[in-house]
């Protein structure tokens, strides 16, 4: 085999060959690698709740106008259209006094008041044909950290519009982003 040099003499000038050796080009990519993982964590993950909060809303106002196209499209046989409807947990009442007394005999317990349930969240939600109560579709299920408050029920008539009237809102939240869905009386629905 022939051995090429390392330069090569043209005429007057000596050109040498260019190019990295492979113990450059792993060093460069480990600076690199360095470099990115100090600088992704500081990107801020809040974004990412930021855009799964916003992703939720999208997906409901979808389902908001799939609801609103079913009542129009149904209107001869459905008089009183479709709905959206949201379901949410609740927190369980107070443990009655007896059973914290008897975990303290010590010292006597006065009686305490079952308290009312706290709503949470709403974690799902359906469409559902208002004449015969049953549902079209869903349950579909809100992201688990993403909060979901606002009103519970967007019931849309044969012309599109809202049965009740009055402009409903649901907000969606995560990480501190708020996404919010509004529906006109008219039936437009909006997310901001």
């Amino acid at each position: 085999m022939k051995r090429v040099p390392d330069t090569v003499r043209t005429g007057f000038t000596r050109h040498t060959r260019g190019g990295f050796t492979i113990v450059e080009l792993v060093l460069i990519v480990a600076v690199l690698a360095i470099l990115a993982s100090i600088a992704i964590p500081r990107m801020g993950w809040g974004t990412m709740g930021k855009i799964e909060a916003e992703t939720a809303a999208r997906q409901f106002s979808n389902y908001l106008r799939l609801a609103r196209s079913l009542a129009i499209t149904h209107a001869s046989s459905n008089g009183e259209g479709y709905k959206v409807a949201l379901a949410q947990l609740k927190v369980k009442q107070v443990i009655q006094a007896g059973i914290l007394a008897a975990m303290k005999p010590v010292k006597p317990v006065k009686p305490i008041k079952p308290a009312k349930p706290v709503p949470l969240s709403y974690t799902s939600y359906s469409i559902i044909n208002a004449s015969t109560s049953e549902v079209v579709k869903g349950p579909i299920g809100i992201p688990k950290d993403v909060t979901c408050t606002g009103d519970d029920v967007f019931q849309f008539t044969p012309l599109g519009q809202l049965k009740d009237g009055s402009t409903l809102t649901l907000q969606f939240s995560k990480s501190g982003g708020t996404t919010v869905v509004t529906v006109t009386p008219v039936g437009r629905i909006t997310v901001q």
